[in-house]
């Protein structure tokens, strides 16, 4: 192959595509972990041996596409840990797709490569493409709907009817996924409604539903399936789900929210951060600014000529209306990844910063040379220092967390010694210790009334989380893990009585 051929060949979609592809799932898959993180991991990983809603293998809303095809996966390769990586990275590959597809970017172009660095290092996006839970699948599929549902092409009215089509069946298929995606796709779905097909729209979108919601019906039954419905409804919205109802603080609600953008999704500074997380947000921060900065004065003194077609973009509807969604109704307080699917475009406001600042403006003169060349630097540093922050994460998340920690601790005590522990922990911790085999006798703790269990017992007690009250402990350790890796349980002690 002589030079001439291998410069098409490097500069060809199909080449770079696959190089894109190849790095989703190489990346993805060589990060793979092999321990269960949390409580919700837990519930996924349990459904690849018996998928339960009954049990909450997984918990309502089921997630009965994703299960599935992680399902699928696993009996190929008969490794449950690289099945959930292997469909991460999948999902990572097509989340990255449709981002450019949407804003219409050529892979070929430097924007488009700055676009694909941006997305594929986002921190929180690569540790949920190796969590065994269906949020990366989730946004992929949303993505792909949005894309499809929101496709112009006037010159040919056939492609745009196949295409919304396609949109609203990906939409149906969404809701077996992620249901609380939904929100996001409302604003394209109303305004494709007002089309004359709105009819075969519906028809597709409801055939998407009922490809896995009637084989749902069939193995979980329709009695136990409303029972499921009911239970993890109420408890959602009304207990356990960390909505505005249940944790009202609304400062704290907003500041969860943006660190969860900031901090947890781009891995941006917060208090505590490493300092480096420091260097790249000034960096990130300059950019921006720079770039953007005629834009944005052009904007506000061209006040009859403004183009506010942006506030009528159904994409942009979406985000919005999702952003309040999450903020009202989802667990933003203790579970950062309600975000993930408002980081991809975001990354492209990203992205194009950093091509503006790359992008000689004006004459050729050796000022605007000299300017095009501190934009790379500075391009190329913010680069060096995210993609640091996020790898060396992900490399934080290969190791077990701070309840996976307990675990083995308590595995390898009870393999030395024959007499029996008491472990006293709240019922959540109980079921994680359980379920993956700690023989003990459980001491759930739901009040202090449950306290009185203890009395009779003198040793062998195991505390997790608290103290108990009027007694010394025997030992002492405490348990931890990057809370940017995961907020949940990211420190716990552990008292031997």
């Amino acid at each position: 192959m002589n030079g001439e051929m291998w410069r098409q060949l490097r500069s060809s979609n199909l080449f770079l595509w696959s190089i894109v592809f190849v790095g989703c799932v190489g990346s993805r898959v060589l990060s793979t972990i092999y321990y269960i993180e949390d409580l919700d991991s837990l519930r996924f990983a349990l459904s690849m041996v018996d998928y339960d809603v009954a049990k909450l293998q997984p918990h309502f809303p089921a997630y009965p596409v994703f299960c599935f095809v992680a399902k699928l996966l696993y009996l190929v390769i008969r490794r449950y840990a690289l099945a959930f990586s292997l469909l991460g990275g999948l999902s990572t590959f097509f989340i990255i797709f449709f981002t450019l597809k949407i804003a219409k970017i050529e892979i070929t172009t430097i924007l488009g490569k700055f676009a694909i660095l941006v997305i594929f290092f986002i921190p929180l996006l690569w540790l949920m493409s190796n969590r065994y839970m269906p949020d990366i699948m989730g946004v992929a599929c949303l993505l792909a709907s949005l894309y499809f549902t929101t496709a112009q092409d006037e010159n040919d009215k056939n492609t745009l009817f196949s295409h919304c089509i396609i949109g609203f069946f990906l939409a149906g298929i969404l809701l077996g996924i992620r249901l609380s995606y939904l929100p996001l796709l409302v604003p394209a779905l109303l305004m494709k409604l007002k089309h004359s097909n709105r009819l075969r729209f519906m028809v597709a979108g409801t055939v998407g539903i009922l490809i896995w919601l009637i084989p749902l019906l069939w193995i979980t039954g329709w009695n136990t399936l409303v029972t499921a419905v009911q239970t993890q409804s109420h408890g959602h919205f009304s207990d356990f789900g960390g909505t505005v109802s249940t944790n009202p603080e609304l400062w704290v609600r907003f500041t969860k929210n943006f660190e969860s953008i900031f901090a947890d999704g781009f891995g941006l500074y917060w208090l505590g951060r490493h300092p480096i997380t420091a260097c790249t947000t000034i960096i990130l921060i300059t950019i921006v600014v720079v770039a953007n900065w005629q834009t944005v004065r052009k904007w506000f003194k061209k006040k009859q000529s403004r183009d506010n077609s942006l506030f009528l973009n159904p994409i942009f509807l979406g985000c919005v209306l999702y952003l309040v969604w999450i903020f009202l109704a989802q667990n933003v307080i203790h579970k950062s990844r309600h975000v993930l699917p408002l980081l991809p475009f975001l990354a492209l406001g990203i992205a194009l910063s950093c091509h503006r600042m790359t992008t000689l403006q004006g004459t050729a003169t050796a000022i605007n040379r000299k300017q095009r060349k501190i934009g790379w630097g500075l391009v190329v540093i913010f680069f060096l220092c995210y993609s640091y922050v996020t790898l060396h994460t992900v490399v934080q998340h290969t190791k077990p967390t701070a309840i996976a920690q307990i675990h083995k601790y308590l595995h390898d005590k009870q393999s030395e010694q024959d007499k029996k522990l008491h472990i006293v922990s709240v019922p959540l911790i109980k079921y994680y210790l359980v379920s993956q085999g700690v023989k003990a006798n459980y001491i759930p703790i739901k009040s202090e009334a449950d306290l009185a269990k203890l009395d009779e017992l003198e040793t062998g007690i195991v505390a997790i989380g608290s103290a108990l009250p009027d007694r010394v402990p025997k030992s002492e350790k405490t348990f931890y893990h990057n809370p940017y890796v995961n907020r949940m349980w990211s420190e716990l002690s552990l008292y031997e009585y």
